[in-house]
C-alpha cells in the first residue's frame, strides 16, 4: 500500500485486488491507529462507500472507496479540514512505515 497526497485529497493505493466486501476491513486499516477521530456515519451505494468522520472532534473528512476504479481517497469536508490534509499524510506516512 502506498499514500499519495494531493492539494485536495489523499490516495490511498492498495496492492491487491479488493472487492466490495473488502472496505470494511480496508476502512478498519485506514483507521485502526488515527487517534481521536469518530464516525459519524457510512453511506453505502452499489459500487462506492463513504465513511465521514471528524478528526480532534474539530475536522471533518471523507473516506471514499469507488471498486469499479479501485480508488480510496481522503478528502475534507470543508476548507478549515482541508488544510489538516498534510498532518494526516504525515501521520498515515509515519504508522505505515
Amino acid at each position: 500500500e502506498s499514500i499519495q497526497l494531493d492539494n485536495s485529497h489523499i490516495a490511498f493505493l492498495f496492492t491487491c485486488l479488493w472487492y466490495q466486501e473488502d472496505i470494511e476491513q480496508l476502512s478498519g486499516k485506514v483507521f485502526e491507529n488515527l487517534p481521536t477521530m469518530k464516525v459519524l456515519e457510512i453511506i453505502e451505494g452499489a459500487d462506492r462507500s463513504n465513511t465521514r468522520f471528524t478528526w480532534q472532534e474539530q475536522y471533518y473528512f471523507s473516506l471514499s472507496f469507488d471498486y469499479y476504479s479501485q480508488s480510496c481517497w481522503l478528502e475534507g469536508e470543508d476548507e478549515v479540514s482541508n488544510e489538516q490534509l498534510k498532518h494526516l499524510n504525515t501521520y498515515f506516512e509515519n504508522t505505515a512505515e
